[in-house]
């Protein structure tokens, strides 16, 4: 079962180019149905099957909410679904609290084991983290030692971690999460470039220039006005834009990575209200257009 769920995501990795990729990773947030801190808007089942078009490479899904769905389901159950409608979870999110020490270190290490485990059962490559609290952050040699570990333990088990920076809360941005890259030096760490995050950066053209190509593991499209609507929080969880429809330059980052040697797929990653009152299926649909349209404003610049 692992072996067949990652072939289509081995395949990602030839010698292609960003502009020749076609078809749209869908992270999980975006095929919730919901904002983060409220029930899925749609089933598991219903996402399944609205992602499984042709055009469409795989979803993301969240540890917390498989625990869940096992509570009253099999993991046979789950995977019967996934083969059902031919659609493979590429990623896994979040692992949080890996920076801390004392206590916290022994309770991010058990969601840490728990987390390949579920990448175990479900063939899921990749597993994804971010640091919401730079206040509390170690020194930054500490720092690079535990993230590290993660990766090192996650090579173990044939996964790779994947790294967002955050800008709601800034403190720790794209510069701090390169340094911290290029110091921990791990070929399954990387850099997930969001593009709601990456617009908001002082700086982020400047950091992904000291990154090689290797290095950059994820981009997620999404799009906003030049000045968030509302709060940063608000703005970059419910008024999104879909992927060319806002004042990002999505071509320019997009023609960015490619020039730099990124081969990477393409993922969609819009977090909108709006998105939220459609069908999964419709939902599927307008992200689908919208990420294939863009890529051809890219191709033609």
């Amino acid at each position: 079962m692992r072996c067949r769920l990652r072939a289509r995501f081995d395949e990602w990795s030839g010698e292609m180019g960003l502009l020749d990729r076609q078809g749209v990773f869908l992270p999980y947030l975006h095929l919730l149905g919901a904002s983060y801190d409220e029930p899925p808007g749609y089933s598991f089942e219903e996402r399944v099957s609205a992602a499984s078009r042709d055009d469409v490479l795989g979803i993301g899904f969240d540890a917390d909410e498989f625990d869940k769905l096992l509570e009253s389901n099999s993991v046979e159950d789950l995977r019967g679904i996934l083969d059902q409608y031919g659609v493979t979870i590429g990623e896994l999110q979040i692992l949080f609290a890996w920076h801390f020490g004392g206590d916290y270190q022994k309770m991010a290490r058990e969601r840490e084991e728990h987390m390949y485990d579920l990448c175990d059962l479900f063939g899921i490559p990749r597993i994804k983290t971010v640091i919401m609290t730079p206040t509390e952050l170690p020194g930054p040699d500490l720092l690079v030692e535990r993230f590290a570990g993660v990766c090192d333990r996650a090579a173990a088990r044939g996964i790779s971690v994947a790294m967002e920076p955050q800008s709601v809360n800034p403190g720790f941005d794209y510069a701090d999460t390169v340094d911290m890259l290029l110091a921990a030096n791990r070929p399954n760490g990387g850099l997930v470039v969001d593009a709601w995050h990456f617009f908001r950066d002082p700086d982020a053209f400047t950091q992904i220039d000291r990154l090689p190509a290797a290095s950059i593991f994820n981009l997620e499209l999404r799009d906003a006005a030049a000045e968030p609507k509302g709060s940063r929080l608000d703005d970059c969880l419910h008024h999104n834009l879909m992927p060319g429809e806002g004042d990002f330059d999505l071509v320019r980052l997009i023609r960015t990575l490619d020039a730099k040697g990124v081969d990477i797929p393409i993922s969609a990653e819009v977090l909108s209200a709006d998105l939220r009152a459609h069908t999964a299926a419709e939902n599927v649909a307008r992200t689908v257009d919208s990420v294939a349209v863009l890529m051809d404003a890219a191709r033609a610049r």
